[in-house]
């Protein structure tokens, strides 16, 4: 990944900087050109030096470089892809080894045996058949082209009047909040009160942070521009979620075969107990378990903001639906960066492994309180630990830094822009998560609709009810798979922003001027750049 860039030091380009800092907008460094880009185009590796000064402080920052290609934090990738590789060759092993023909046999078997201890042939009425395979093809069907179809007309929703879209969401919480309050006092007075208290909250939330929702709009809006010109990481994210679901299905297979053994039993006392083996061997599953999926999720997340890179630097890479951004970015992921993003997520997967062990405990008679507290003191870690990755994988999405570096530039970043107030800004995440909900109602209805014209079966009592659930579900899953990368898209927004915003107003000058203008409209009396934490994280103010 051989990236050139060339300094241009013009009289042009420092009047365009000092009209800049005139108006308070943040400023990275002289202007930067790029070309023969084969990875992220970011710029290279410049120090500002005194860029503005606040309260007699100078502040300098240190830009990011994109890294050539290496594989990084590689020790983690191996030992991440041994354990994948462990978990389906045994998988496979033990699917090799059953009868599927007798399996199957002996299931339609107890069938058969099961509607006779109910009066046989007769005793089966029509109304208790199940529907036939066109019932389950129609309703899985029409939920696969209607939720993506919903999710990329609520983006243009959402693009249009995002401002008007965020603030009713707003009032979406209070009147939900609200009404449960009033049904609650007449039969939980108690609960009530508590909803109540939680209506006052968010109405005061919301006259708190209006003057802020231009801003987080503005973000949006250049969140789904990169979305919606690069559609194709949609086929990322569900690539992601397929390979999970067969992870899953391998991991079940093992994971029963092996505590299945003797060995893992301990003999000497109850039959559900584990032996040592057991235990270490149990845990070592569910290791493997949270770390795959975190590892997969999180692929994702550095594919997603390599394609804002692309798309905030060089827009002709980043404007099809299979673009060369969405390639190469999902080629890094998944490559190069895998280690980086294995470390980080082996961390969180370790933190979730003992804090549900502890939960787990719980009614432990012995030290049951001090594993609860501990259970919550590792949840709040965890959590931690996730925001800190959160904007760690957009550096190594964006740069292909390792992970530990990463981390450095992320606190580097906050630091040295002198952002002072840490506060949770989760306006854009309300707005996603309800429109998530709301496309898989309007899914859920439209299996309903085909669930009852389907002929298959003269009684629809009960079926009505599944087909509409089936797909609630898969329209939440397929919508949650596009807010998710519009929610990882606005992250790596934020920091493209605070990193570049004068390469961002050569490339894009229209959405520029406007996130520039509610930047200033939103912190008048702040000096240099605001980060908000618009993903549902922490942000700096």
């Amino acid at each position: 990944m051989d990236t050139k860039y060339a300094v241009v030091h013009t009289a042009e380009a420092h009047a365009a900087l000092e009209t800049f800092v005139e108006e308070d907008i943040p400023v990275a460094a002289p202007v930067l050109v790029a070309s023969e880009f084969s990875g992220p185009p970011l710029p290279n590796n410049q120090k500002g030096s005194e860029p503005y000064t606040d309260d007699e402080i100078s502040i300098t920052w240190e830009k990011g470089e994109a890294q050539p290609a290496a594989f990084r934090d590689k020790w983690f990738a191996i030992a991440f892809a041994a354990q994948f590789v462990a978990v389906s060759t045994t998988a496979m092993v033990v699917a090799s080894t059953i009868s599927w023909a007798e399996l199957f046999s002996s299931t339609e078997s107890d069938s058969t045996t099961s509607n006779n201890d109910y009066g046989g042939d007769d005793g089966v009425s029509q109304e208790q058949a199940a529907p036939g395979i066109a019932f389950w093809v129609s309703i899985i069907g029409i939920s696969v082209l209607v939720a993506p179809a919903l999710s990329i007309f609520s983006m243009g929703l959402m693009s249009k009047n995002a401002i008007g879209m965020i603030t009713a969401s707003l009032w979406f919480s209070i009147i939900l909040c609200g009404l449960v309050a009033v049904f609650s006092i007449f039969v939980a007075p108690l609960v009530g009160i508590i909803y109540g208290i939680f209506t006052i909250c968010l109405v005061s939330y919301l006259k708190t942070v209006k003057h802020r929702i231009p801003y987080a709009a503005s973000n949006l809006k250049c969140s789904i521009s990169v979305l919606k010109s690069n559609l194709g990481l949609g086929l990322v994210a569900i690539g992601s979620m397929i390979g999970l679901v067969g992870y899953i299905l391998s991991w079940a297979v093992a994971f029963m075969f092996t505590m299945s053994l003797d060995v893992m039993k301990d003999n000497t006392g109850d039959d559900n107990d584990l032996s040592p083996l057991g235990g270490f061997v149990a845990c070592s599953f569910l290791l493997s378990f949270y770390w795959t999926h975190e590892v997969l999720r999180n692929i994702v997340r550095a594919t997603v903001s390599g394609v804002v890179g692309h798309w905030w630097f060089v827009p002709a890479e980043a404007a099809s639906f299979c673009s060369t951004a969405v390639m190469g970015s999902a080629t890094r992921a998944s490559s190069y960066s895998l280690g980086s993003i294995a470390f980080g997520s082996l961390i969180v997967a370790v933190l979730h492994l003992i804090r549900n062990t502890l939960h787990n405990a719980r009614n432990d008679r012995n030290g049951g309180i001090l594993r609860c507290i501990a259970a919550c003191i590792l949840a709040y870690i965890e959590a931690m630990v996730q925001y800190f990755n959160k904007w760690a994988y957009v550096y190594v999405g964006l740069y292909g830094y390792d992970y530990i570096e990463s981390g450095k530039r992320v606190m580097n970043l906050f630091k040295q822009r002198g952002w002072n107030v840490i506060i949770a800004d989760n306006l854009t995440n309300r707005l996603l998560g309800i429109m998530s909900l709301s496309i898989g109602i309007l899914t859920g209805l439209c299996t309903l609709l085909v669930t009852f014209f389907v002929e298959e079966f003269e009684s629809k009592q009960g079926w009505l009810g599944v087909g509409f659930f089936i797909g609630f579900v898969i329209g939440i899953v397929l919508s949650g798979i596009f807010m998710g990368l519009l929610s990882s898209a606005v992250d790596s927004v934020i920091v493209c922003f605070a990193e570049a915003p004068q390469e961002f107003n050569d490339t894009h000058p229209e959405l520029a001027q406007e996130m520039n203008q509610t930047w200033k409209d939103a912190w008048p009396d702040v000096v240099g750049t605001v980060i908000v934490g618009l993903g549902g994280g922490l942000g700096v103010v």
